[in-house]
């Protein structure tokens, strides 16, 4: 028996219609729904100035709506196991558990440095590690650290502290420079050997060769240092 063109056609547009339809309730449903998880991130993303967050477990008290939260709250936390609370457009609020792992980006010692070595460009590197394992004031930036001097010995995989770094003495402990002393109308100069290592700006303790007495004085140069009265 043969159907009319007429019947197949609107038996096919009915079927598309029909998957049209279903299609659109999948896609609303779908739409509709949304991670706590990614909630919880965007939330501590906005709050700290964390590299990289890692939500390690997450879980929540009840079923949670469909809709998203209109607020969310810290409660307890962040690191480690933090306690938010959601809150609903509708009025619900739920209590959200999560295992938080934050991660920043140190300087760290590439090899062994050495307490006096002066830091080169392959002696360090950027890792990205635990902030709960970052120690105070650490360095952050590599370019800040090259040509540092080493205060203290460092094992290799260390992260770097600001106050572990120095800077380059123009002048050696022990150098012959010449003293220079001048006043208005006047300038002086004889020779001295310096106490200690002279940095730019810094006084350091240098003796008069002449008179064999200690004086103070800030290194002009890498020969050359001003007497302090």
């Amino acid at each position: 028996m043969k159907i009319p063109e007429r019947k197949c056609l609107f038996c096919f547009l009915s079927i598309f219609f029909g998957v049209l339809i279903s299609f659109g309730f999948v896609w609303s449903a779908w739409s509709a729904t949304w991670e706590p998880r990614e909630i919880v991130k965007q939330y501590l993303r906005s709050h700290y100035p964390w590299s990289e967050i890692e939500i390690l477990d997450l879980s929540a008290e009840a079923e949670l709506p469909k809709d998203p939260p209109v607020k969310v709250y810290l409660i307890s936390g962040p690191l480690g196991r933090a306690v938010f609370s959601f809150g609903f457009r509708s009025g619900q609020r739920a209590i959200i558990q999560a295992q938080i792992r934050a991660l920043d980006w140190v300087v760290a010692t590439r090899r062994p440095l050495k307490r006096g070595q002066i830091i080169d460009k392959e002696d360090v590197y950027q890792s990205l590690i635990d902030v709960r394992k970052i120690p105070k004031d650490v360095s952050t930036r590599l370019e800040g650290t090259w040509g540092k001097v080493v205060m203290q010995s460092l094992e290799i995989n260390t992260p770097i502290a600001e106050n572990n770094l120095g800077d380059i003495p123009v002048i050696k402990k022990g150098q012959r420079v010449t003293l220079i002393i001048s006043a208005p109308g006047l300038k002086i100069t004889t020779q001295g050997e310096t106490r200690e290592d002279g940095y730019p700006g810094r006084q350091i303790r240098v003796v008069n060769l002449f008179s064999n007495r200690d004086i103070r004085g800030i290194p002009i140069d890498d020969t050359s240092v001003k007497v302090v009265f």
